[in-house]
């Protein structure tokens, strides 16, 4: 005791410090920008979509009040609000400006043209301009593209608003041979990655592009930059050039170091003859990360031709994924002269396998085979739901379309068709829907009444049954002869505020799978209606214990299904929150049924992914685990969630 008297100022300076330093930490736990009631009340008025009560935000004293408003269009994307941004383009704040320009790119209407051009002429700023020329992209006409591709270019800033103004028009089929040109004269490595990264979406995502005679430039630049998403997505434009050089390439490419550049590789090669493929596709099949042998398999799949038969059989062995084996027995089922035999081997490995997933994936191989249609059946309503239940009516649909479909089996298939329905199950409704609802295929002659349709019309919900409702309301529509009205998602689920202001604007949260740990870092201040919704989701348990039910290899890792199969979530839906983010590698998205239907379901991409910008809430982002999302695979499960 003596001795702790001594010692007490030295005490009382640590104890002052350590409370002190409790009360920062505390501070920075529980601090975001939502402690301003009036932005919880902007947030609020761009939740509730209403654009009259927002509006005055615009030219309020506060910046930050004005710069939450423009980006709060930005997700209602209201085209009647471009006058009123357009004004904002003129605003003392060029933070202002920028969110104008954004929120007037979000609206995708070429009435927005016009101001976004004037401001352009006149704007100072190299961050604001940058933004105006990618919103532009998205509004832009093929007619008035040159306002766009001949912009004075005053600054790198300058060329990065180019590079994507030029990939939003071109993934809007806006594009033309100086479109290309231009293109290919950013990926030149003396521009800012951003430039180049934009410049090589654009050739790899645009469609219709003529790349004919330019596959020197885009081979340089998959083989040679710095970063490896610019080259990944160099190798995914080279898949529409068929010369030498390219194939040379592109074989190169199949075995580089980054696992995603070996993906599009694969992909973008498989145009070419498959007896040269083989090779490459027999390496990528062994490859050490799966996704890369998946993306072989299914390219397999869509190529390869009955005189190929043989060299994949020799393809398929023990030692595969049992997704790929999957992929590989449906490809050879349908090729098959004796598809009995492959019909009977697949069924085999059905009945022998535990793996719902992989019993899923055998019952889309029997797909391929109009003979292995009562097995699909007698699979598909054993046990709904189910990721099997699911694949089977999908098989079901798929063999509908055969063009060899046997005139005997139009009733039965009619029958089926209708017992999925009646089974009010939404996967079962909305796939089956899809194809009644095809006038091509006649199926209103099959039935003496469509009774049955509006009996379990009148037993599904919303929003929980949005996706089936959509396609079951469509049917009906084409059944009855009368005009089609999409549902109306009506704003059903009030964001927590008092949730909301206990994350910290840098919350971390540790998603343990099966795999290993992903660490991410929640955007609050972004999206604080998604990252409440995940939190409260995540306290519960909610995804304890589900699977990552969809890997789609170098795109996404999908999970939070309560059905495993991709049709799941709550009696309930949170709205879109389209910040001005982009899909990076590791950003975590909500997964939706159209705009703002997201509820339970949410992903994380492989790489850069910008067809998802502003139409896919960002509420996250990985920073710790990538190693994990890369190998994970469709049945891998979520151990827990928890708050860090």
């Amino acid at each position: 005791m003596k001795q702790l008297i001594q010692n007490w100022p030295l005490l009382s300076v640590l104890i002052l410090i350590a409370a002190c330093q409790s009360q920062v930490e505390k501070a920075e736990k529980t601090t975001n920008k939502f402690d301003d009631p009036e932005l919880v009340k902007i947030y609020e008025l761009i939740d509730h979509r209403n654009t009259n009560e927002l509006i005055p935000y615009l030219t309020s004293k506060n910046d930050n009040y004005r710069i939450e408003a423009a980006l709060g269009f930005g997700s209602i994307q209201d085209t009647a609000t471009i006058a009123r941004l357009s004004i904002s383009l003129n605003d003392d704040n060029p933070k202002v400006r920028r969110a104008a320009a954004y929120a007037l790119g979000q609206t995708y209407d070429t009435t927005a043209i016009a101001p976004l051009v004037k401001s352009l002429e006149e704007e100072d700023s190299v961050y604001v301009r940058q933004e105006m020329l990618e919103a532009l992209g998205k509004v832009i006409t093929q007619e008035e593209l040159r306002m766009l591709q001949y912009w004075p270019l005053k600054t790198s800033a300058d060329k990065k608003g180019l590079a994507w103004g030029l990939y939003r028009a071109g993934i809007r089929n806006v594009h033309d041979g100086i479109s290309i040109d231009i293109a290919l004269s950013l990926l030149d490595s003396s521009n800012s990655y951003l430039t180049r990264l934009g410049a090589a979406q654009f050739l790899a995502r645009s469609k219709n592009l003529d790349l004919t005679g330019r596959s020197a430039f885009i081979i340089r630049s998959a083989t040679r930059d710095i970063s490896s998403f610019v080259r990944m997505a160099c190798a995914q434009a080279l898949g529409k050039l068929n010369d030498k050089n390219t194939f040379n390439a592109l074989s190169a490419l199949s075995q580089a170091s980054d696992y995603r550049t070996r993906i599009n590789a694969v992909r973008s090669i498989s145009h070419f003859d498959f007896q040269q493929l083989v090779p490459v596709f027999e390496k990528a099949l062994g490859d050490k990360n799966v996704n890369v042998a998946i993306a072989a398999a299914e390219q397999i799949e869509i190529v390869a031709g009955k005189k190929d038969l043989e060299s994949i059989k020799t393809l398929q062995n023990e030692k595969l994924n049992w997704r790929v084996k999957a992929l590989l027995y449906g490809t050879i089922l349908k090729l098959a002269e004796n598809k009995e035999e492959v019909i009977s081997e697949i069924e085999t490995i059905f009945k022998q396998t535990e793996n719902e997933y992989y019993k899923a994936s055998l019952i889309r191989a029997l797909g391929n085979s109009i003979l292995a249609n009562e097995f699909i059946i007698t699979k598909t309503f054993l046990k709904i739901p189910s990721p099997i239940a699911t694949a089977g009516i999908e098989s079901l649909a798929g063999l509908r379309y055969s063009q060899d479909f046997p005139s005997k089996l139009i009733k039965p298939f009619a029958d089926v068709f209708k017992q999925a329905i009646e089974t009010k199950d939404i996967a079962m409704v909305g796939v089956a829907c899809a194809v009644l609802g095809d006038s091509s295929l006649g199926f209103k002659s099959e039935y003496e009444s469509f009774d049955f349709l509006n009996n379990v019309r009148a037993d599904l919900s919303l929003p929980k049954d949005m996706e089936a409702i959509q396609l079951l309301d469509r049917t009906i529509a084409y059944f009855e002869g009368t005009a089609y009205e999409p549902p109306k998602n009506e704003y059903n689920h009030p964001i927590d505020w008092e949730l909301v202001k206990q994350i910290s604007k840098d919350q971390k949260v540790s998603v343990k799978t099966d795999k290993g740990e992903i660490i991410m870092r929640l955007l609050v201040e972004d999206a604080p209606g998604s990252v409440a919704n995940f939190v409260a989701l995540a306290k519960q348990g909610y995804y304890n214990g589900k699977n990552f039910h969809r890997v789609v290899p170098n795109f996404v890792v999908q999970g939070g299904c309560n059905r495993g199969d991709g049709y799941g979530g709550e009696d309930y839906s949170i709205r879109s929150e389209l910040t001005n983010l982009r899909y990076e590698e590791g950003s975590v998205g909500m997964a939706s049924a159209g705009k703002d239907t997201e509820g339970t379901q949410w992903f994380i991409t492989h790489s850069p992914t910008p067809h998802l910008d502003g139409k896919y809430t960002i509420f996250a982002q990985v920073i710790e685990g990538m190693e994990v999302v890369h190998q994970l695979e469709v049945g891998d499960k979520i151990v827990s969630i928890a708050l860090k």
